[in-house]
């Protein structure tokens, strides 16, 4: 970057991904004020936004991570380094946080197998499995039995029970503290504030994409995403996050389809495609980004 701003003061990279933070923020905060103004002065507005989608230490720590994305941690040192280098360039910052409860939908607390164990992490519910006894919900069975029924009525994946994650107020729930320090240093230098967005409160639904849950009920409340046209409005719009073939795919295939009738938009979207990771096959999850990307035009690129 143009400027000589000391990275080291402000990032240390072997704690990406770690519980403790060797960087004291407040003199971040310091930092930030003594390069605001050249910061500010070379900024030229380019009409470019970045969205990262959900990087919190439950899906970056490789240790203590109740969801761990292998290949987050480095995803996370190429995010935090574009933030740098383009310090005086970025128009915009938005962040989402997954936000959860623990009696979520998709939480094995909610599902038991036919001995009466709570079942495990990553076993797919469905209909058939339900029907047999094979799958027990033990919450709330009409509400249960009708959320696997609106899944494969709008051919969407199957419900996944995941590991107990991003709980509200926890420490998994937390933006990783190594791009959280740059992501303070990005608001008090050029005095802008970056929007985080919390998805995924609703107990009754999985929300995987930044704009809507998987299933609309009675339960799943009204999400704000003004902020959804806004970004819209930008020249360029990057994204990146955890994970790629999950919330960060999700999230790209909901943008498409708000603007499937405007390729001038969808034309502005790059996904950073080796800043983020997959939780399954990674191969798949790219020829799903690359069906979009011949619908709709969205890139896909490595920085």
């Amino acid at each position: 970057m143009s400027l000589n701003i000391p990275y080291e003061k402000i990032v240390n990279e072997d704690y990406i991904g770690k519980e403790t933070n060797p960087i004291n923020q407040q003199e971040i905060y310091s930092l930030a004020q003594q390069y605001s103004n050249d910061i500010i002065g070379n900024f030229k507005d380019e009409g470019i936004s970045l969205l990262i989608v959900d990087p919190q230490r439950d899906f970056v720590d490789m240790e203590k991570g109740a969801l761990a994305v292998k290949g987050a941690t480095e995803d996370l040192k190429r995010i935090i380094r574009f933030i740098y280098d383009n310090i005086s360039k970025l128009s915009s910052i938005y962040v989402t946080l997954d936000t959860h409860r623990y009696d979520s939908i998709f939480h094995p607390i909610m599902w038991e197998d036919y001995n009466g164990n709570t079942v495990s992490p990553f076993t797919e519910i469905t209909l058939e499995k339900i029907k047999n006894d094979e799958i027990i919900p033990i919450y709330d069975e009409g509400i249960q039995i009708d959320y696997v029924k609106k899944l494969k009525w709008q051919n969407s994946q199957n419900l996944m029970i995941w590991p107990y994650h991003c709980i509200y107020g926890t420490d998994g729930w937390l933006i990783d503290k190594q791009l959280s320090n740059m992501l303070l240093f990005f608001e008090a230098s050029r005095k802008m504030y970056i929007n985080k967005i919390l998805k995924g409160q609703d107990n009754f639904s999985e929300m995987y994409g930044v704009i809507r849950p998987e299933v609309l009920t009675e339960y799943t409340k009204e999400y704000d995403t003004s902020w959804v046209y806004d970004i819209g409005n930008s020249d360029k719009i990057y994204i990146c996050g955890e994970a790629k073939d999950y919330c960060v795919y999700e999230s790209v295939r909901q943008f498409c389809e708000v603007y499937c009738n405007d390729r001038d938009v969808t034309e502005t979207i790059n996904v950073m495609m080796n800043c983020c990771s997959a939780i399954g096959d990674n191969a798949q999850s790219d020829k799903k980004y690359e069906a979009l990307s011949n619908e709709h035009g969205i890139k896909l690129i490595n920085i």
